[in-house]
């Protein structure tokens, strides 16, 4: 899953055009989620030097930047390079507080600041750009602090609780749904297979001839489906 990114069309930018055209300018925000309880302390900070205010919250300038998003050869899930200073040395106190804050989230949002310094769009609330993210490695070094920023992790994502198959059974042998009650003791969940479900419907007093596959689900040939 990539991370959301909000896209808008050419009428929704048209006011973010305009004023760029007028002297303002784009801020890159960060929300950084340290798990010091419940709910987690949320860090914000911007890339500039003045206080950035957006959607309520104060975002602190501080010496912080990412990279270009960029995707593997094969097809891997986005990633991006996220750099942070660590001259004060206070974010090594943290990362060894919080386990180098590994799987805690990042937002990573651009806004429009206009002339007199209020990062409110005209768009109220709405970012250009807002990523999700979650922290997947961290280094550090006397200058900085550089964290590896990835997917949400696959632990969060909902997935179906059974899939459409043509010839292979999602029951569970012998519950309530496969219903069979007889002499077999194993099956393969196959249709038509050696200890399939047809093997089984020989027992016809013992099996209610269910199949949990979807025989009738059509196959890809060349030239079309059948």
């Amino acid at each position: 899953m990539s991370p959301p990114i909000s896209h808008y069309d050419i009428a929704e930018l048209a006011p973010f055009k305009n004023a760029l055209a007028t002297g303002s300018r784009l801020v890159w925000l960060y929300e950084i989620e340290v798990p010091t309880g419940s709910p987690p302390t949320r860090y914000r900070f911007c890339a500039q030097t003045e206080e950035v205010t957006f959607r309520g919250n104060i975002y602190s300038p501080f010496p912080i930047g990412h990279e270009k998003m960029k995707e593997g050869a094969d097809g891997d899930l986005p990633s991006l390079s996220m750099s942070v200073s660590n001259v004060s040395r206070e974010i090594i106190g943290t990362l060894e507080s919080y386990n180098g804050l590994i799987g805690q989230r990042v937002k990573i949002m651009l806004v429009l600041m206009t002339e007199s310094q209020e990062t409110e769009p005209q768009s109220p609330s709405v970012a250009i750009l807002e990523w999700d993210f979650k922290i997947t490695s961290m280094s550090a070094t006397d200058e900085g602090v550089t964290a590896q920023l990835g997917d949400i992790s696959l632990y969060d994502v909902f997935l179906p609780s059974s899939r459409i198959s043509k010839r292979y059974c999602r029951f569970q042998y012998r519950d309530a749904a496969c219903g069979y009650n007889g002499e077999f003791p194993s099956c393969d969940k196959s249709l038509d297979g050696p200890n399939g479900c047809e093997a089984h419907s020989f027992d016809s007093s013992a099996h209610p001839n269910r199949f949990g596959g979807f025989p009738g689900v059509p196959i890809k040939k060349a030239g079309g489906l059948i």
